[in-house]
């Protein structure tokens, strides 16, 4: 019995041996197919075949191999700069006042209305000239503008230096910010600036004046920027500003193109015949996208602009033009 159920055993393994030389026969040229056009493909890679024929190049490929991945270092300079804001008031405002204690006789103006240098606002007649023998006292606007506030009526009685009449001018706003005694001192009187309000309207100003000591609850100094009348925006609106605080002149490369390793930060450059060099680099600031190498790369070093991160030292950068 026993000899019998060896020869049995024997007889099937033929069987299983056949069936795992087929799985890899049939298993064989899927392989080689995926091997692409890489090393190690052997006779499977030859003439006619479909997997050594290179992929469509997309158009990204087809701008970069116009274009050679190198860039000459040189100096530039770029700004740091901060957000501060405010609302826009009106450049003028001017709070006409009753200039006599006495009784309101006229009030020649309403809210809103446009009025021109001179022109009359309200007049005051002296209380004790009940026969009218006196001529009453007129003030009129001492600036160009629109009224925005009547504070009497006809027949109030008023004492002297009583508020009556607002007008705030039209020729541009004016705008408050704070800053941090940290940045205080790193704006420029007198440099121009952009704004913009919260729809994305532009506007173009200059700052005016930064105050000479800081709350000194908060420890924040006070700016002052000044922009022209516009259409476009309004008294009152918020306007967001960027201010440059912080200026750096120096060899700027983007953030991306740093590789770091091992601690250290590495550049890589392009040597006089074309091959990589990795090159260990001191970073500065950073501005934006861009960071200042203090040390490690000279003007008119040539280094890649673009990295695929199959870098190698002493490989030859591939002219796009060749």
């Amino acid at each position: 019995m026993k000899r019998t159920m060896n020869r049995s055993h024997r007889r099937k393994r033929p069987g299983v041996t056949a069936f795992i030389v087929a799985a890899l026969c049939a298993a064989a040229p899927l392989a080689i197919g995926q091997s692409g056009t890489g090393a190690g493909t052997g006779a499977g890679a030859g003439a006619g075949s479909s997997s050594s024929t290179p992929t469509a190049v997309t158009s990204t490929e087809q701008v970069d191999r116009q274009a050679p991945p190198i860039t000459v270092a040189s100096e530039s300079v770029q700004f740091r700069t901060i957000s501060v804001g405010g609302r826009l008031r009106p450049a003028s405002r001017i709070v006409h006042q009753a200039p006599s204690a006495g009784i309101v006789a006229s009030v020649s103006v309403s809210v809103g209305q446009r009025v021109r240098v001179g022109q009359e606002l309200f007049s005051i007649r002296r209380r004790d000239d009940v026969t009218n023998l006196y001529k009453p006292a007129v003030v009129t606007s001492r600036i160009a503008g629109r009224v925005a506030e009547v504070s009497v009526e006809p027949q109030d009685e008023v004492s002297a230096g009583m508020a009556a009449v607002v007008v705030i001018g039209v020729d541009g706003y004016v705008l408050e910010a704070a800053i941090s005694d940290k940045d205080a001192f790193k704006v420029d009187v007198g440099q121009a600036i952009v704004g913009r309000t919260a729809g994305g309207t532009a506007l173009s100003g200059v700052l005016t004046s930064r105050s000479q000591e800081p709350d000194y609850q908060t420890g924040l100094f006070s700016l002052t920027f000044e922009f022209p009348n516009s259409q476009r925006t309004y008294i009152g609106e918020f306007v967001l500003i960027e201010l440059p605080v912080d200026r750096s002149r120096g060899l700027f490369v983007r953030r991306d193109l740093v590789v770091r390793r091992y601690g250290s930060y590495y550049l890589w450059l392009v040597d006089a015949e074309g091959r990589l060099v990795a090159r260990e680099v001191v970073l500065g600031a950073t501005y934006g996208q861009l960071v200042r190498i203090d040390r490690g790369l000279e003007a008119g070093e040539r280094y890649l602009n673009r990295l695929t991160g199959r870098e190698r030292e002493g490989a030859r950068v591939a002219d796009p033009g060749a």
